[in-house]
């Protein structure tokens, strides 16, 4: 009973990771579309000290979707071997909904 219980939560979360993952793709593409060519990609102490090309903006979405990946061989990996996997769930949808914030948070300097 147990396990079905961590199966159903594992799929959810991965449900969960992928429509994050999705949005944060579709978001991403849509703000290029109103960013201007080069944009603030460095801050120290309030002051921008480095310029970059909109399109480094496609470098978060990127990272997260070979880092949702990675986790997913890493799970079953972990799966073969009889470990628990749960856990290792929770750590992906954080992952995913921690660069899906940082991700929105850039764009928004961004577009600002």
């Amino acid at each position: 009973m147990k396990q079905q219980a961590s199966k159903r939560m594992v799929l959810a979360h991965d449900i969960v990771c992928i429509f994050i993952i999705i949005g944060m793709v579709g978001y991403t593409f849509n703000a290029i579309t109103q960013m201007p060519q080069t944009i603030p990609i460095h801050w120290t102490k309030g002051v921008v000290d480095g310029w970059g090309s909109k399109w480094i903006t496609l470098l978060m979405p990127g990272i997260i979707v070979l880092v949702y990946l990675l986790s997913l061989l890493f799970m079953n990996y972990q799966k073969k071997h009889g470990e628990s996997i749960l856990f290792m769930s929770w750590v992906k949808l954080g992952c995913v909904i921690l660069f899906a914030v940082v991700n929105i948070l850039f764009i928004q300097s961004a577009l600002a």
